[in-house]
């Protein structure tokens, strides 16, 4: 058999593997228009049945007093049909024949979820030193416009955050810890690592390769430059902690505490109950970020310790 024969079957299969994750492509777009559609005709009610009153609200979301709630809709729904439902039709249609990525042959172990909590406190601290020098980088210089562009779309995403984020209620926190932390936590992972990161793999062939290119397609929709860094890193860690324990209830549980120990710290501080600023990019103190590093490598040397398998992806 000569070596044009033996790579065919390599080739069918990579071409394969990139006709699927194209087919997962026009899947979550599709789940978008969908998920805005069902959540428009939620609004009508909510704004009188006017339609140029869901635009002023969505327009202007701060002048508007239902405007939170509609965004809130809008986010929800999206989730549910482009990150949950999407990823789960294209299981069901195109990957039937490999387990679902929400399955696992591995325990969910309850003292592992607390080592993960305490590996994402410790990150979120350490992390903070690469929050402020992505926030510090100008490339005016090189590229004005594209400078511009990237300054403002962050304002425009920070006021919008800080809007959604701003909670008067512990009920209106509840709600915010449903749409902001729990759907984008099973969404987002079952999309970024639960498929794309194993097939990636299959197309590259390095494990490592695949997480940091997942972790890259994570960071990069998130339209945010100047958050761009430590996104990436975010998506890495969560891609390691589905790669070595092939379970990826544990990276959406990381995911949910980075989310949701941020919502719970700023309504605290809104409440005065904390001086502590989430929203804040400016470094913790050096020492703090020492031990949060030294912490957070030694927890996640722990985690592989206590996960690790010889088939990661079952």
């Amino acid at each position: 058999m000569n070596l044009t024969e033996e790579n065919e079957p390599n080739l069918v299969r990579k071409s394969s593997v990139f006709a699927s994750l194209l087919i997962l492509s026009g899947f979550v777009l599709a789940g978008m228009f969908v998920g805005q559609f069902f959540a428009f005709l939620g609004l009508f009610p909510l704004f009188d049945y006017s339609f140029e009153a869901i635009q002023v609200a969505l327009t202007n979301p701060i002048g508007s007093p239902k405007a939170k709630a509609a965004l809130l809709i809008l986010q929800a729904a999206t989730s549910i049909f482009a990150f949950i439902l999407a990823p789960l039709l294209h299981h069901r249609l195109v990957d039937r024949h490999r387990p679902s990525p929400l399955t696992t042959q591995y325990e969910t172990s309850v003292v592992v979820l607390g080592l993960v909590f305490l590996l994402m406190v410790a990150f979120m601290f350490a992390n903070s030193i690469v929050i402020e020098w992505n926030m510090n980088l100008d490339f005016g210089q090189l590229s004005p416009a594209f400078e511009e562009w990237a300054r403002g779309k962050e304002e425009e995403l920070k006021e919008l955050t800080e809007y959604l984020t701003r909670f008067s209620s512990v009920g209106g926190l509840l709600v915010g810890l449903v749409v902001i932390a729990v759907l984008p936590a099973i969404g987002e992972e079952l999309v970024f690592r639960g498929v794309v990161q194993p097939k990636l793999h299959q197309l590259v062939g390095n494990p490592h390769l695949a997480i940091w290119l997942a972790a890259f397609l994570f960071s990069a929709i998130h339209l945010q430059f100047y958050g761009f860094f430590p996104r990436l890193l975010l998506g890495a860690l969560f891609g390691y902690l589905f790669y070595w324990s092939g379970n990826l209830w544990y990276a959406i549980f990381a995911h949910f505490v980075n989310n949701g120990f941020t919502l719970v710290m700023l309504y605290l501080y809104q409440q005065d109950v904390t001086d502590l600023d989430m929203e804040a990019t400016e470094a913790v103190d050096w020492p703090v970020a020492l031990v949060a590093t030294l912490a957070g490598g030694f927890l996640l040397y722990q985690f592989w310790q206590m996960t690790k398998t010889k088939q990661p992806y079952g």
